[in-house]
């Protein structure tokens, strides 16, 4: 474990500069239309140094009590600009510190199972690969597309705002939680107990 906290530390040393406008910190809140899911989130351990974006309150097998909710910060680049004619902000990357020694910062991506039509975010060391996002003008979660993919053949289009967010529980490396999700595409996740989630941050 404290091999692979060193390497994680240098990857992130390494790769630190480009997205360097950090934001005030904020909890993450998911409230779905029914009220059924009305929560904050927590990083919540899924391997080394990997964490997970699951509901604070959720009680499931690798978490069974509430956890107190984490703050987050949005990093962004001096070298980025808001999308022109859009709500959509400056685009930048969801970010945490895991309280290691020394603490690492890290990063949103999202995890692909091609067996399945959904998208687990997950926390990783450093900002190699992070996922692109969002926050509009209602401090709404956002990802933007580019492609028109319904088009025959599909092709470029105006940038349109994605909210295909869910909290559904998950199964991640024997981890089992009640997590943030992304759903691939406009159907509604295979995973029966998904719901759909607005995803609004709150600074602190």
């Amino acid at each position: 474990m404290k091999t692979a906290v060193s390497v994680a530390a240098l990857i992130t040393a390494a790769s630190a500069q480009f997205y360097n406008i950090t934001s005030k910190p904020f909890q993450i809140h998911l409230r779905s239309e029914d009220g059924s899911v009305d929560d904050t989130v927590s990083a919540c351990h899924t391997g080394a140094a990997i964490e997970s974006l699951c509901l604070s309150n959720s009680n499931t097998t690798s978490k069974p009590d509430p956890t107190p909710y984490d703050t987050f910060n949005f990093n962004s680049s001096i070298y980025s600009q808001p999308i022109a004619g859009t709500n959509f902000g400056t685009p930048g990357i969801l970010t945490w510190v895991v309280p290691a020694s020394p603490p690492i910062p890290s990063s949103v991506q999202f995890f692909y199972d091609p067996s399945t039509n959904s998208a687990l975010p997950l926390l990783f060391p450093g900002d190699q690969s992070p996922q692109t996002l969002y926050f509009d003008d209602q401090d709404q979660l956002t990802v933007v597309s580019y492609v028109d993919w319904s088009a025959n053949p599909p092709q470029s289009a105006n940038p349109v705002g994605l909210q295909r967010w869910y909290a559904c529980k998950t199964y991640y490396l024997g981890y089992q939680y009640e997590n943030l999700v992304w759903g691939l595409g406009e159907a509604t996740p295979e995973n029966p107990t998904c719901v759909p989630v607005k995803v609004k941050r709150v600074f602190v």
